[in-house]
């Protein structure tokens, strides 16, 4: 049998198999902030509904709002961290990430500490 030309559908009427281009996915570091820009777009959403159906803004949030970009700061430090190799490992710069993602924690817990009770005394809970 002679071979036959891998464009042109085989005797069996299946279509050729063309090689597929190699699936690059997104780094870790992408997708940590794409989850920060969909909680962000859910924010928004939720405020600008609320603002249509009250007629008024919620305002005394703006601690609120800061929370998703310091959870990405602090994850996006954490993966750094964890993503370095040994040799790339000082004590330095172990200390330097620590220290950033305890404040972002930090932050955060003040930012809920003192944006929760607005929210809920704006939504009437």
């Amino acid at each position: 049998m002679s071979e036959q030309d891998p464009k042109l559908p085989s005797e069996s009427g299946e279509a050729p198999e063309e090689p597929r281009e190699s699936i690059t996915y997104a780094s870790p570091m992408k997708r940590i902030w794409a989850w920060v820009g969909v909680v962000y777009m859910l924010i928004i959403t939720l405020l600008v509904t609320y603002l249509l159906a009250t007629g008024e803004a919620l305002s005394g949030i703006p601690g609120l709002m800061l929370v998703p970009a310091l959870g990405g700061i602090a994850a996006s430090t954490v993966y750094l961290w964890l993503a370095a190799r040994k040799e790339r490992r000082t004590p330095g710069r172990q200390a330097l990430m620590l220290l950033i993602a305890a404040a972002c924690v930090a932050l955060i817990a003040l930012n809920l500490i003192d944006g929760i009770p607005v929210l809920l005394a704006k939504l009437g809970g």
